[in-house]
């Protein structure tokens, strides 16, 4: 049986709307989620490995030892300076997950920082850093 126009109208609709229905977000405020974000990147300049852990999930804290944390420190210094303020972030949702990128201005450039919450979450279960200068560093 061949599937209707109406049908496939309908199907279209469906599509459409669910892909403009607004994102689902992590279970903290704005204000919250901009202080966490804020908190991390400063422990992060600091050298304050505890700081900067004290709002991952229990996973994300067995992944960044001191070692890992060290290591992106200096990338980060190293190419793109000390870290100056953060701008408000987007959110999309990707799977179960509340993604929030945050502009975030160092000495040198714009780092766009990731932080993944499970959706109505309050712990960070992903952290991406992305810009021209840390692009060059890994190739």
């Amino acid at each position: 049986m061949k599937p209707s126009f109406k049908t496939f109208l309908l199907l279209c609709l469906v599509l459409i709307l669910g892909a403009c229905a607004s994102a689902r977000p992590a279970g903290l405020s704005d204000d919250q989620l901009a202080a966490v974000a804020s908190n991390l990147l400063t422990a992060l300049d600091s050298g304050d490995h505890a700081a900067f852990i004290q709002d991952m999930s229990a996973t994300m804290q067995a992944y960044f030892t001191e070692a890992q944390f060290a290591s992106l420190q200096d990338m980060l210094h190293n190419s793109s300076g000390k870290f100056v303020s953060l701008d408000r972030p987007s959110l999309t949702n990707s799977q179960d997950y509340a993604v929030y990128r945050f502009p975030a201005k160092y000495e040198l450039e714009t780092v766009y920082v990731t932080i993944s919450y499970s959706t109505g979450g309050d712990k960070i279960e992903g952290l991406f850093f992305d810009s021209p200068n840390l692009r060059k560093q890994a190739q």
